[in-house]
């Protein structure tokens, strides 16, 4: 069956999955800041089943669900049910986390490329472009990038490369030459993930690779602003100065709103991202104390507030 096309999007900049941190809200404020598309918390084969765990709103479409698992038919059957909810389905083939190694799924499925083949394969009779989330490899001996792409090539809309192994985690560097060789093997877009840490990664990456696309991960959670001075960047060549901590908690506060709209509020999840908003601001670890012991919501929201 032929490839169904990955959505048309404004910017070139993409919010990469992000366990506990790309939640509805936090993906609409990306969204308005810059990203050209989000994707979702991965969600596994058996909570879709579940009504309350997916949360795309049509708000922020275009939108990326990424889903994982290892059993082929479960797979299918939770990608068949995301049909129209969502924009593009992704197969995460590249998590390293050990419980969800554990369960076979991720980078596990590295070691069994005929595996997902199969699973690709079938996906792709269904009416929603599908996509694949990889790393190179197990480990640097075991490199299998290249040849998973190409089998992405024949039935996905775009491949997302951590140019990271599973053995690396998120440690060491990623190597970006991987990325270029994919582009230069493949027809589908290519995004490009890993090592963004400053405005000028961002051109950096695409003049070395020649990706499509660069995900941002790790960099956005600290600070979604990023997407703005990394546009502005690629247009003008200027480093805009990052925000102040004011605008931060204005950002945060506009945050916890959409949580109480959307109902995804996690306060675990919001104290881990005032904890990256505040760092290195004056005070800010007495502030986080204060913001650890508060409880409810409505007295939460009020304190963020004082702090604008």
């Amino acid at each position: 069956m032929k490839n169904k096309k990955f959505p048309r999007i404004k910017s070139k900049l993409i919010l990469a999955p992000m366990a506990g941190v790309t939640n509805v809200a936090f993906r609409i404020l990306c969204k308005k800041l810059g990203a050209g598309i989000c994707y979702t918390e991965f969600f596994h084969t058996d909570a879709l089943k579940k009504s309350d765990v997916f949360d795309v709103v049509n708000d922020e479409r275009p939108v990326v669900t990424q889903i994982f698992g290892n059993d082929e038919n479960k797979l299918f059957e939770a990608a068949k049910s995301l049909v129209g909810k969502t924009d593009v389905i992704d197969l995460n083939i590249g998590c390293p986390a050990p419980k969800v190694i554990g369960l076979g799924s991720g980078a596990a499925l590295l070691k069994d490329l005929d595996k997902v083949e199969s699973i690709l394969k079938k996906m792709n009779t269904l009416n929603v472009p599908i996509s694949c989330k990889i790393r190179l490899g197990i480990n640097e001996k075991k490199i299998v990038a290249l040849e998973l792409a190409k089998i992405a090539d024949k039935y996905c809309c775009a491949i997302a490369v951590h140019a990271r192994t599973l053995e690396q985690g998120y440690s060491g560097k990623a190597d970006w030459s991987y990325i270029r060789k994919i582009k230069e093997n493949v027809s589908i877009p290519v995004i490009g993930n890993g090592d963004i840490n400053k405005v000028e990664d961002v051109k950096k990456m695409f003049d070395e690779t020649g990706c499509d696309y660069v995900m941002i991960g790790r960099r956005a959670m600290k600070d979604p602003f990023f997407f703005r001075r990394a546009n502005h960047y690629l247009k003008t060549g200027e480093v805009l100065p990052e925000e102040s901590f004011e605008e931060k908690m204005e950002l945060l506060v506009e945050y916890l709103q959409l949580c109480k709209k959307y109902n995804c509020f996690e306060p675990n999840n919001f104290k881990l991202l005032f904890i990256q908003f505040s760092r290195g601001y004056r005070n800010s670890s007495k502030l986080r104390v204060e913001i650890s012991r508060i409880k409810k919501f409505d007295e939460l929201l009020l304190k963020v507030r004082e702090l604008c």
